[in-house]
């Protein structure tokens, strides 16, 4: 190739004419495979470039090829993260900080060997070497991608101070409502999201279930006109009887669509950068005199769109399983309970959107430490004959180590992954089996497995490992 010659224009507007240049440089140079065009051409070509092919081709193996495209991969989402939320969401971070790494520090029991891979390359320490800028450590430099899904998506755990019922006492819980005998049921919650179209999911359990399907879920916003917007969303009227029972279920109640702003409001929308996201409020609320008994709220899910619920239509998918433990990640509720104090400023969730806009960002999570769950990892201590240490909420560490990474393993490796989905058309489910596998028969082997102990091959290849539906819905830059 010595002395050889090459010249190409490019258009970055055309992702056609891009792949066809580089299918001609390939067969210029002779290259034998795509590694070696990789790391020879693609890896010389101007940055702009190879941002341009990671941005039209994000589920390419093109961040796998090496350390160089991975790292490059991983800050493209904190590009997307200040594109998305504003350059003041640096300020929301640095207030969460403790509880953001501490839950990225949990991902490790599955993702340690790629975030160190970055880690080592950017030589990252527990602690910025560099005080202008804190968040240049690791579990934050090296895991934009998770902290970006944990911006985008919006998980609301139950408790019963968010909720208004008519029941006795002697049904409260630490980590879901119990909805039992009971005519008034009002939930409302104030949250900020990103221009963009959401799943609204719940998480429950249903007992025999009664009323769950006379329950009107409303989001609110203003527009960029500050004209009231509301959406409404139902239960079908006999999701009881379509919901199996004393088993947990994640259930797709609709979609919601948040307006992208215009690029005149972008420009004179004042100085605050939180212009960039809606104020929106949550309503939950039974409709007319209606008994509702019988199941349990989890949690309220504000996701990004993922395969299973936007491209095959999923209605819900079941677990057989109603313990919360596999479901309620303690680490991730604390984590979004800081966000949302930070984000709305610390008020009232009845405050206005206009007042509620003056007071993004103001909130400070060190004021209601006592809200915090504190006592989860009481079950995974592990005893140290030769260590004083005790949890505390300093800075550097909010949990013991060691015990987190043992709730960690227990939360994401433990063996129950097999997950039952209901489709909302036969044509669909068809669909996912043809191109995944048959997950039936993976769930009739996983009951079987409880019962006899005997491990089975999986047949489904969607999530073998059992994680998508445990973390938030991760997106592509």
């Amino acid at each position: 190739m010595r002395g050889a010659t090459f010249r190409f224009s490019y258009s970055l507007n055309s992702k056609h004419k891009i792949i066809v240049c580089l299918h001609h440089i390939c067969s210029t140079f002779k290259f034998t495979t795509y590694k070696q065009f990789i790391q020879l051409m693609i890896q010389g070509l101007p940055l702009e470039i190879q941002v341009k092919l990671l941005r039209l081709v994000p589920t390419s193996e093109l961040k796998h090829v090496n350390s160089h495209f991975y790292i490059l991969y991983n800050d493209l989402y904190y590009a997307k993260i200040i594109e998305t939320f504003g350059d003041d969401i640096l300020g929301v971070l640095l207030k969460i900080l403790p509880w953001l790494k501490e839950y990225v520090k949990s991902l490790d029991v599955f993702r340690k060997q790629s975030r160190q891979l970055i880690a080592s390359r950017l030589k990252l320490t527990s602690t910025a070497s560099n005080d202008l800028n804190p968040l240049h450590c690791i579990y934050i430099k090296d895991s934009w991608k998770y902290i970006y899904s944990i911006l985008k998506n919006k998980r609301l755990f139950a408790e019963y101070s968010d909720y208004k019922i008519d029941e006795p006492s002697n049904y409260v819980y630490n980590h879901f409502v119990e909805i039992n005998r009971t005519y008034l049921l009002s939930y409302r919650k104030s949250l900020w999201l990103a221009p963009g179209t959401y799943n609204l999911n719940i998480g429950l359990v249903v007992k025999h279930g009664s009323g769950l399907g006379t329950t009107k879920f409303e989001v609110k916003f203003e527009n960029e006109l500050t004209e009231p917007t509301v959406q409404t969303f139902y239960p079908q009227t006999n999701i009881n009887e379509i919901l199996p029972k004393k088993q947990f279920c994640l259930l797709k109640l609709g979609e919601i669509n948040l307006p992208k702003w215009s690029k005149h409001r972008k420009l004179n929308g004042g100085p605050g950068y939180h212009n960039k996201l809606y104020r929106v409020e949550l309503v939950m609320e039974e409709i007319g005199l209606y008994l509702k008994s019988g199941f349990r709220i989890f949690f309220i899910d504000i996701s990004q769109p993922s395969v299973l619920f936007n491209d095959y239509d999923l209605l819900y998918y079941t677990a057989n399983q109603a313990d919360y433990r596999y479901f309620i990640n303690i680490p991730l509720k604390n984590l979004y309970k800081a966000l949302n104090h930070v984000q709305n400023g610390g008020a009232s969730d009845n405050l206005s959107f206009q007042n509620a806009l003056k007071l993004y960002g103001e909130g400070d999570p060190n004021l209601i430490l006592d809200q915090f769950d504190k006592t989860f990892l009481s079950d995974y201590t592990i005893e140290d004959e030769y260590s004083n240490d005790k949890n505390n909420y300093s800075q550097d560490s909010l949990y013991d180590e060691k015990s987190l990474m043992k709730y960690a393993d227990f939360y994401f490796n433990n063996e129950f992954r097999s997950i039952y989905f209901k489709f909302q058309t036969v044509y669909q489910k068809r669909q996912f089996i043809n191109k995944f596998g048959d997950f039936e028969i993976d769930y009739k082997n996983s009951v079987s497995q409880e019962r006899d102990k005997q491990k089975y091959e999986r047949a489904c290849s969607y999530d073998k490992d059992g994680l998508k539906w445990k973390i938030p819905v991760l997106g592509e830059i």
